[in-house]
């Protein structure tokens, strides 16, 4: 039987979670997420409308989502990870990605790289508080802004 809900941040987490998986698999449409949360394309529209969200829109942040921990987490090329993010072909992708982000795949996963290296080096130099926040105790000798 479906399972209800009345919470709809609940629902839309349940709904999102459909998409990623389904994106994952390939193939995505309306129809089948509705088939896999056992209710009709229609209300499932009708849902989507209520918290005034696009079924496409969210196909488009799992995408994005998907493709960027591929992106920071894994080493398969673009074309893999356009592939694994439901694009027929990485120029699609790319310029999705580019839309999302600002950036190209190439230039995200490059960002991303240096930061967590320049992040491991920095906490490396720290010891083992390294990471953590720096409580500021006195500041008198910067001037306030105004």
């Amino acid at each position: 039987m479906t399972q209800r809900t009345k919470d709809p941040e609940r629902e839309l987490a349940r709904i999102r979670r459909v998409i990623a998986g389904l994106a994952l698999a390939g193939t995505i449409s309306l129809e089948a997420v509705a088939k896999r949360l056992g209710t009709s394309p229609r209300t499932l529209q009708r849902r989507l409308n209520r918290q005034g969200v696009r079924f496409w829109a969210l196909v488009g942040q799992s995408r994005f989502g998907i493709a960027g921990a591929l992106l920071e987490e894994t080493d398969l090329n673009i074309q893999e990870i356009a592939a694994a993010a439901g694009y027929s072909t990485p120029s699609a992708f790319a310029r999705a990605f580019a839309r999302w982000s600002g950036t190209s795949p190439s230039a995200y996963r490059q960002a991303r790289v240096a930061r967590s290296s320049g992040m491991s080096e920095w906490r490396e130099m720290g010891g083992p508080e390294a990471g953590r926040p720096v409580a500021m105790k006195d500041r008198s000798d910067v001037p306030e802004e105004s």
